[in-house]
């Protein structure tokens, strides 16, 4: 406890660690890649490359967030006599972690899919928009405290217990919010901002809550704050995946070649497939795919392919087509990789 407790002096140096490590997001990608190439038994392919290991990813982006937030914030409160007023340090501290969980929740699509290029725009959709949230959730937590202070400040026990976490809470909701928003704005997709502000909202919630409490709980603060930091981006990650995953059109599940097992989650309007970094589902290393080869678009709550090239239909349990409305277990050949549409 003696050792936790002398944290702070030790703050810069670890808080450069952490980012050195967690931001270099490269080394994650080589890693999983490396994986995946060397070690071919099917059970440990699959793993990495099912949405199991994608809910697992973005929770652990979540954690990783969480932990270089809590170093960010050892530093911050020991300049918290620096600012003029409660309010002004609460706008920049919301701002500064908006900003830093922004960058993490917005390189995760990159990462999953091993694009350097949708990390790259990621990060700085997600630092913007995270700046923006954090600075606004803080604010809202002001107003809320503000707005319910005469009820709750009738006991000291109402005001901490209650007032203070939950309108604290109801701030890290709005933030949570906009680090949801991040991909579907990159990816200006409707259903995706939807499903952004549902599992930012509630991920951002119950992760506050959780962040607040320790708090009260836990004496130590720089261990309340490490405790509370960690969940809160374990649970915004992971709420993020549960929506994500009841809000999605369905999966296609890569059923020969390099991608095996590999599964994609059709949770845009409209999607496109090929070899191109600039698609939404990437095949690599399949003869016969095109850079912009398919999109997938969805028709009244359904999932409609369609060929891009005429010359080149689509084969679906072994028919040619040039577009079909998907159904449960359909088998999809383009090209030379075959997928399975699913549940």
């Amino acid at each position: 406890m003696q050792c936790l407790s002398n944290l702070q002096n030790i703050l810069p140096i670890q808080f450069i660690l952490i980012l050195k490590n967690i931001l270099t997001l490269n080394t994650m990608i080589k890693t999983k890649n490396w994986l995946i190439q060397t070690i071919y038994r099917d059970k440990v392919r699959r793993i990495f490359m099912s949405i199991a290991y994608r809910r697992l990813l973005l929770s652990l982006i979540g954690l990783f967030a969480g932990l270089a937030a809590w170093s960010l914030a050892e530093i911050i409160v020991s300049y918290q006599a620096a600012f003029s007023s409660f309010l002004i340090f609460s706008v920049v501290s919301g701002g500064i972690f908006g900003l830093l969980f922004g960058i993490f929740f917005g390189s995760a699509e990159g990462i999953i899919n091993s694009v350097k290029k949708k990390i790259i725009r990621g990060i700085i959709t997600g630092s913007l928009v995270g700046l923006l949230g954090g600075a606004l959730g803080f604010l809202t937590a002001q107003a809320v405290l503000f707005i319910l202070g005469e009820y709750f400040l009738q006991s000291q026990f109402s005001f901490n217990v209650f007032g203070l976490p939950i309108s604290r809470a109801l701030g890290w909701g709005v933030l949570g919010i906009f680090i949801g928003l991040s991909e579907g704005i990159r990816a200006f997709d409707p259903r995706k901002i939807k499903i952004g502000i549902l599992g930012g909202l509630i991920g951002g919630f119950l992760g506050g809550l959780l962040l607040e409490y320790m708090r009260i709980f836990i004496p130590d603060m720089a261990v309340a704050r490490l405790a509370g930091f960690s969940l809160f981006g374990l649970v915004l990650g992971f709420s993020y995946s549960i929506v994500e995953s009841s809000l999605s059109y369905g999966i296609l599940r890569v059923l020969n070649g390099r991608l095996k097992g590999k599964e994609f989650y059709i949770n845009q309007r409209k999607m496109l497939l090929g070899t191109s970094i600039d698609t939404d589902i990437k095949l690599t290393d399949y003869k016969n795919v095109q850079e912009i080869h398919a999109q997938i678009k969805i028709q009244k709550k359904d999932a409609v392919l369609k060929t891009l090239h005429d010359n080149q239909p689509l084969i679906i349990n072994e028919e040619k087509t040039l577009s079909q409305r998907l159904k449960l277990n359909d088998v999809i050949q383009i090209g030379d990789v075959k997928l399975l549409y699913k549940f």
